[in-house]
């Protein structure tokens, strides 16, 4: 008995003792979160009613930027130092330099570039693309690290200027990809994996069954990468007014090793410390009259256009009734997950169908950047594209870094396909993955397997046993059919004959260069192109359009904030029902997803063929 009342009362005192930690952090964030706020939109007052003439709209390219927005802005609050951290979309960013184009305050604009850049190619030639638009008008670019990457020299090279830190560095070796592969593991582990596959360059599974590339993926990985090289080479050339073929020479010699070669070979315009670059910007804005006055900085999150002269942005006209839809695919396609991280067939599929139902929108950007994943979904996705068209309101999709395999899958039907030159896109070809543990269960753990069943195929994908020949034939035959419904969707949405997709698929990956060159895709072209092609094939003005976007980013406020406040505590403190709220699992879950090439999915698939690890 005595035994009994200690363990209650230490329970209860435990309880006790949770319910007043709860309270004091949940009022200690609570008030961190007014602070927040109040501060924060103060200082956005204060940003738009004190931007000066000859401001320069700073870009740091240290700050992400997202293709999707973040739907629930909670997600943006950083618990530990009690802050908001900055969400600027690829949208928001092209929209603000269009804006500063034609913002008689705004007389530059000035590149930062981190010594680590977190983004992609893809997102890179888009913001190129938008400072092209903008140097039309006349107004400055000018760029500075005090390391360029391959990437950031890349969009630096579109500016006027481009300025080195002395002592820093600039990277130019060329163009790499690397695929990790776990054959040796498994062998080692007593793993053993069927791959059953339709086409000859669909490797997806290949790192689980040979130890490195076959000589298909090696073809088609060759191809997509001196593709994108020559892409870069080409660009950067011209802009610098160089030779493309002097620039692939300067990365077979290594001939990049210092600053001052960078300068010599001309890459760089000057080498300057930042004092010095401080003060080349108030020459730039003709701020002689104090020199050592730092040059007036907006940052690009903190802009948003000239309230005295208003005009039309990507994000249109608000007040209009005719919208334009742009629904983001980002992530992995899969039957069943959070839509948040994941492309959800049903999920997505009933966007699209509101969109269809909605009379007030009148054509769809789809914004597609997946890998791909479950035929499945795919499927549902693309025959809720193909209603969209039957109802005349136009479909044109945008891709992103991938739009591939099942990504492609939904895209394929749409009314005109723009890709950036650098996506990776195509990989027409699906597979089945089974493994079997038996081996390594039985010897490095003594576990085995034995059972009943009512037919040979009634346990058939048991990772205790291994496939029978039967049993393998039937999956090969359903691979063979979802692959030949893949061809048979694009031949029909390309507007090609089966056998010309056929010469085109067998899982081959494409850049969006080379799909334009063999009609997988309609035009290299950007996000914006997108959107004046919806508005245009739509019959829309300029003006005359508003742009929603799904999912609708939600902007922090107090009454989004308290709404979700509560949840969103007892999650990270590990309180809620779900093993996957607390912190442990959380953990383990960003382990596990190094190793999501070795965890095969259910269903047959439809996946990019490797997972890439591009060095740019």
């Amino acid at each position: 008995m005595n035994s009994f009342f200690k363990t209650f009362f230490a329970s209860l005192l435990a309880i006790l003792v949770s319910g007043i930690f709860f309270f004091l952090f949940s009022l200690f964030v609570f008030a961190g979160l007014l602070s927040v706020l109040s501060s924060s939109g103060s200082r956005s007052q204060k940003g738009k009613s004190h931007l000066q003439p000859h401001s320069i709209l700073h870009i740091d390219l240290s700050r992400p930027i997202v293709d999707k927005p973040v739907d629930n802005a909670l997600a943006l609050f950083d618990y530990s130092a009690l802050s908001f951290r900055h969400q600027t979309t690829l949208l928001d960013a092209v929209s603000r330099i269009e804006l500063a184009a034609q913002d008689p305050r705004i007389d530059g604009i000035y590149l930062e570039m981190p010594m680590a850049l977190p983004t992609s190619l893809a997102t890179l030639y888009e913001l190129r693309q938008a400072l092209t638009t903008f140097r039309e008008s006349g107004k400055f670019i000018i760029s500075y690290a005090d390391l360029y990457s391959q990437g950031s020299y890349y969009l630096a090279t579109i500016g006027d200027k481009i300025y080195l830190n002395p002592q820093g560095g600039l990277a130019w070796e060329g163009l790499s990809a690397n695929v990790l592969f776990y054959k040796g593991l498994l062998d080692k582990l007593g793993i053993r994996v069927d791959l059953i596959r339709h086409g000859r360059f669909k490797g997806a599974g290949e790192p689980l069954i040979l130890d490195r590339l076959s000589d298909e993926n090696r073809q088609q990985l060759t191809s997509i990468t001196h593709s994108t090289w020559d892409y870069l080479c080409q660009e950067i050339a011209q802009s610098r007014e160089l030779n493309p073929d002097s620039l692939q020479s300067y990365a077979d010699r290594l001939a990049v090793a210092t600053p001052r070669d960078a300068l010599r070979l001309r890459l760089v315009d000057s080498l300057l410390y930042r004092d010095e670059l401080r003060d080349q910007l108030n020459t730039l804005i003709h701020n002689t009259d104090d020199p050592s006055d730092d040059p007036r900085l907006i940052p690009l999150a903190d802009y948003h256009g000239n309230p005295a002269t208003p005009s039309a942005d990507l994000l249109g006209n608000p007040d209009s009734d005719n919208g334009i839809a742009i629904v983001y695919a980002s992530g992995d396609i899969v039957d069943a997950g959070d839509p948040n991280e994941q492309i959800v067939g049903n999920t997505l599929a009933a966007t699209l169908g509101e969109i269809r139902r909605d009379p007030d929108i009148h054509a769809v950007v789809l914004r597609v950047n997946s890998p791909g994943g479950s035929a499945l979904a795919s499927e549902i996705i693309w025959r809720e594209v193909r209603q969209l068209r039957q109802s005349e309101k136009p479909v044109i999709v945008s891709m992103g870094d991938y739009a591939a395999s099942g990504g492609y899958y939904m895209s394929c039907d749409a009314d005109y396909i723009l890709a950036a030159p650098t996506t990776l896109t195509g990989s027409i070809g699906v597979f089945g993955l089974v493994v079997n543990l038996q081996e390594g269960a039985s010897r490095h753990l003594g576990i085995t397997s034995d059972g009943v069943r009512t037919a040979p195929g009634a346990d058939m994908g048991n990772p205790f046993r291994p496939l029978s020949p039967a049993e393998r034939l039937y999956i090969q035959n359903g691979v063979d059919s979802v692959y030949n419904r893949f061809l048979q969707v694009v031949s029909e949405g390309r507007s090609l004959s089966l056998d010309t997709v056929d010469t085109l698929a067998g899982g081959r990956v494409w850049t969006g260069l080379q799909a334009t060159e063999h009609r997988l895709t309609d035009a290299t072209g950007t996000l914006r192109d997108a959107i004046r092609l919806a508005a245009q094939r739509a019959g829309l003005s300029d003006t005359d359009y508003a742009i929603r976007q799904y999912p609708e980013p939600e902007e922090p406020t107090f009454a989004t904030l308290l709404g979700s406040l509560s949840g969103s505590i007892v999650a990270r403190l590990g309180l809620g029902s779900s093993p996957s709220a607390a912190t442990g699992p959380r953990l383990l879950d960003r382990e596990l997803e190094h190793l999501r090439p070795l965890i095969p999915r259910s269903g047959i698939q439809a996946s990019m063929p490797f997972t890439l690890e591009w060095r740019y």
